[in-house]
């Protein structure tokens, strides 16, 4: 019994793009009330008057965070109309229809925004969501923007695999990188900064009852991170070259970050010989078993992500939201916000996965017992 990858995949990436867009109107929504403490009747309503004075980063801020709201919608309505050729008026009531959503999700924000004593609402809060929506949206809609996304959407099909999970498997790419932007979490658990104020409670990495546990949660993260990123490629692409590029990616991501957010760039922080060693074991474990079947790989992928979370947990060192915020060196506001939506997802996301690749494994194992030719007798 052959699987019709072609519907069943089509079927499946739109529900990964309305997936895609709840996942984005929930980090806005998280980015916009936290932290979600101390409602009270405001006593005035400042959405209505605009404000005496307003920094221009907050205000790109503000139309920069709107930009992907305002394209994923416009993807969306673009991609159900499929190859049919939309005429101009059709677009533009697409763009309409997006600003409309964009700005009524960012009023209901700000409006809920005047319940909270730590945020303010303003008039040009919701003036800059808008344009950025309205901008994001156009930049989907214009021809420019209808090519770059059918060529990104030929990458995707060029380099991933067609089966039904890829697109929310991405999605899970995605936001592992998005945690990546957060410089004061290790790479890969090697336990978390802790004040630099605060020596004595710095542990010695070389120490074997640290370096061991550490190492083994690292190698063991990596490995099913590895075996992960695997069942989303095609199987003729290199998956030791794909994952490789792609821990190079986060890697440069939070040193970029690093120099940009934190007082002091720790490196040996995220490349202490924990890290070394996990990284090397986790890679050269993926080296044995990335040939293996593809859901005997998804279950190898699982039990690596569960056991690996547990290790993390049981040899990291926390320090708490406010500790780690001193690393930071970050003259604008918003930071709060970063770092602890950052975190969320970091924490979340070992989580998510693991109940993504357990999917896959019962999934893949009903295909294959359907597959099978009726054996009863008659």
């Amino acid at each position: 019994m052959q699987r019709d990858l072609s519907a069943t995949s089509i079927h499946h990436a739109s529900w990964a793009g309305r997936g895609a867009l709840a996942v984005y109107v929930v980090v806005l929504l998280y980015a916009s009330l936290y932290p979600f403490i101390g409602w009270r009747i405001p006593e005035s309503l400042t959405i209505f008057i605009w404000p005496k004075y307003s920094g221009s980063f907050d205000v790109g801020l503000n139309v920069v965070a709107y930009l992907p709201l305002g394209a994923l919608l416009a993807a969306r309505a673009r991609r159900r109309l499929g190859s049919v050729r939309v005429s101009a008026a059709e677009l533009v009531r697409i763009a309409v229809l997006c600003v409309a959503l964009s700005f009524a999700l960012s009023l209901v924000l700000e409006l809920l925004q005047a319940l909270l004593p730590t945020r303010v609402s303003s008039p040009l809060d919701l003036a800059a969501n808008t344009l950025g929506a309205a901008v994001g949206a156009g930049a989907m809609l214009i021809a420019p923007g209808r090519a770059l996304l059918a060529q990104v959407e030929r990458w995707r099909r060029r380099h991933f695999a067609a089966e039904p999970e890829t697109d929310w498997g991405i999605l899970l790419l995605v936001l592992w990188l998005f945690a990546q932007m957060n410089p004061a979490i290790p790479f890969f658990e090697a336990g978390n900064f802790l004040n630099p104020l605060s020596p004595a409670l710095r542990p010695d990495p070389y120490d074997p009852r640290i370096l061991l546990p550490q190492a083994t949660g690292i190698a063991l993260n990596v490995s099913g991170f590895a075996m992960f990123v695997s069942l989303l490629l095609q199987p003729h692409t290199r998956a030791v070259l794909s994952v490789l590029m792609l821990l190079s990616l986060g890697l440069a991501a939070k040193l970029a970050m690093a120099a940009l957010l934190l007082k002091a760039p720790q490196l040996i922080d995220w490349l202490g010989p924990a890290t070394v060693i996990g990284l090397g074991a986790g890679l050269s474990l993926f080296g044995v078993l990335k040939n293996i079947a593809y859901r005997w790989r998804a279950f190898g992928a699982t039990l690596c992500v569960f056991a690996g979370a547990v290790m993390a947990k049981l040899t990291s060192i926390y320090s708490a939201l406010d500790e780690m915020l001193r690393l930071f060196d970050w003259p604008h506001g918003h930071l709060v916000n970063f770092a602890s939506l950052t975190r969320w997802v970091h924490e979340a996301w070992p989580i998510t996965t693991f109940l993504f690749l357990a999917v896959v494994f019962v999934h893949h194992g009903a295909h294959k017992i359907a597959a099978q030719p009726d054996r009863t007798l008659p």
